[in-house]
């Protein structure tokens, strides 16, 4: 067997098993990838301020990793630029288990250069590598960005799964289905906020919505292990009706769904509260964007959320 075809067996393991909450029961599933809990991260130590990026710091993102260690052992990323190339270093001294390294700007050949060094470098913890986050749906690139790279890499990296993120809206048009089927694995996004039925006081449609879109990628995707990176519900601003306690609400909802085991994987969105991607977001997406700054499981300053409580609670 090839050892791509070994490294997909592994993630395929890992997705189904090991992310949040463990999924289903495998007869071999390989003693290191259990329980792989899943976590999107950010460092704080990372901001945008007047378009302008402050690199993150290899201590900011040791604080983050090893407060957030309590609870996840496997990250996902999406850069590895402006200090994120830190992360699989730190990562890697803490034990982390698996990490999905992300790669923002796919038409610059330095971070895709330092993604391919940091996978080789870092081969046990970096499970895989997603090209990309919604950036066809923006327009930062094209579709055929994504399919030019993605060659280019399984050559440097063989034995490393490869993947993008889009809205799941793009996974269900037709136009679109050879596409996503050239990917190892499915890793989109699925926000029911932003849909016109939505109501941050109904808990219940809200994790239906989710259940029922991932089922139904499954059906298309049948042959494709699914890890849904982006869910959930922000904790602010209350005047928008968000507020911690709803966020803590639909996680809880959503982890009792699923229980009895799933076979796909839910990653936790986010880490940290971002107060400065209100503004930064205005660059793909105009318009009023107050709820973004307000993903995250703990506050900027670290502190837990009631959602942190409802994720420790589960898992007890």
């Amino acid at each position: 067997m090839k050892l791509r075809q070994v490294r997909y067996m592994a993630l395929a393991v890992l997705l189904l098993i090991g992310a949040v909450p463990a999924l289903v029961t495998a007869a071999n599933p390989g003693a290191g990838l259990r329980n792989v809990r899943f976590v999107s991260y950010t460092p704080r130590s990372f901001n945008v301020v007047n378009g302008r990026k402050i690199p993150a710091t290899v201590s900011g993102i040791t604080a983050d990793l090893e407060l957030l260690h309590r609870d996840f052992n496997g990250i996902i990323t999406y850069s590895c630029r402006d200090g994120l190339d830190k992360i699989p270093g730190v990562a890697e001294k803490l034990h982390y288990k698996a990490m999905i390294l992300g790669i923002w700007d796919i038409k610059s050949k330095s971070e895709v250069q330092t993604a391919v060094r940091l996978v080789k470098r870092y081969p046990r913890l970096i499970a895989a590598v997603c090209v990309g986050n919604e950036g066809i749906y923006a327009k930062r690139y094209r579709l055929e960005d994504v399919q030019n790279l993605i060659p280019r890499l399984r050559k440097e990296l063989p034995s490393t799964p490869l993947t993008t993120t889009e809205p799941f809206f793009l996974y269900v048009k037709p136009e679109y289905t050879a596409f996503f089927t050239q990917m190892d694995f499915l890793l989109p996004n699925i926000h029911p906020i932003f849909e016109k039925w939505f109501k941050p006081e109904d808990i219940t449609n809200a994790v239906a919505f989710v259940m029922n879109v991932s089922h139904d990628l499954q059906a298309r995707y049948p042959d494709k292990p699914l890890l849904v990176k982006e869910t959930g519900l922000p904790s602010g601003p209350a005047s928008l009706g968000f507020t911690p306690e709803r966020q803590s609400a639909f996680w809880a909802a959503l982890l009792q769904q699923l229980t009895p085991p799933q076979n796909f994987g839910v990653s936790c969105f986010e880490a940290f509260d971002e107060p400065w991607k209100p503004v930064a977001i205005q660059q793909d997406y105009p318009g009023n964007h107050e709820q973004e700054g307000f993903w995250g499981f703990y506050t900027v300053d670290g502190k837990p959320k009631p959602v942190v409580s409802a994720i420790q609670s589960f898992l007890r």
